[in-house]
């Protein structure tokens, strides 16, 4: 199991930025845990993951690319969420 220094958590508003953000990145995270929400009629997911270490930058650090990953995910999400 990862610890908190290795792993990040993103949050998506619906299934489909969920989709795309799984989509773009398959290969290169490991998906630890997955919480489904729901705030009044809307449902969400939790997404706790890794980076899977076959696709792991050398030169860059690992904080900067889970700092990648997650602004991509927060993006991908406001695009899918607003109306």
């Amino acid at each position: 199991m990862a610890d908190k220094e290795t792993q990040a958590t993103v949050y998506f508003h619906n299934q489909a930025g969920l989709n795309e953000w799984q989509r773009k990145y398959y290969s290169q995270l490991i998906i630890i845990d997955q919480i489904d929400t729901i705030e009044g009629n809307e449902t969400g997911s939790l997404i706790t993951f890794c980076l899977n270490a076959k696709h792991i930058v050398k030169n860059v650090s690992y904080f900067k690319q889970l700092q990648h990953i997650k602004i991509d995910a927060q993006t991908i999400d406001y695009y899918h969420y607003v109306v």
